[in-house]
Parts: C-alpha cells; structure tokens; sequence
C-alpha cells in the first residue's frame, strides 16, 4: 500500500468532489489518498462522500484552517466513468 498526497486547496465541494472522484479512479484497492483541503465543510462532504462510492474514509486531522482526510480505495469501491459522474454501479 502507498499513501498519494493530492492538494484541492481553493476548491469548494463540487469541484473538489470531481477532482478527487478522477484521482481516486487510477488507484488500486489498497490505495490511499491524503486529501488536502482548506474547504471546512470537507470534514462533512468526504466522510459521505465515501460512502456513498464504497471508499473508506480513514478520517482527518486539522492545523488551523487546513484539513487532511485519508481515504483509501477498497475491493468495492465504486468505480465510475467521465460519463456516469454520481451514479455507483447498481
């Protein structure tokens, strides 16, 4: 397992969510994915997030207004394409 460090500072939810959902689709199961974000309603939006697309949301720390969620690709995580943007398979 590697742990990949990937900065979506300025980006609020949406487009944050876009980024991630792309990077997150070139790991393997086993991967994980520090996400940097200065976005204070991440600690919220990711946890979910990951449920929803069956990632594991390892949790986050926080200096100041700075936040570091671990995510990690599992055997079932939803993988989706540029096409099927939300949709997890059925």
């Amino acid at each position: 397992m590697s742990i990949n460090e990937f900065d979506t500072t300025g980006h609020k939810c949406v487009k944050m969510l876009l980024k991630i959902r792309a990077r997150m689709a070139e790991l393997p199961a086993g991967e994980q994915l520090v996400v940097i974000s200065d976005d204070p309603t991440s600690i919220y939006d990711l946890p979910a997030w990951c449920h929803l697309m069956r990632h594991e949301y390892v949790g986050y720390e926080s200096d100041g207004s700075i936040y570091r969620h671990t995510l990690a690709v599992t055997a079932d995580s939803a993988r989706v394409t540029a096409g099927k943007v939300w949709a997890p398979p059925a």
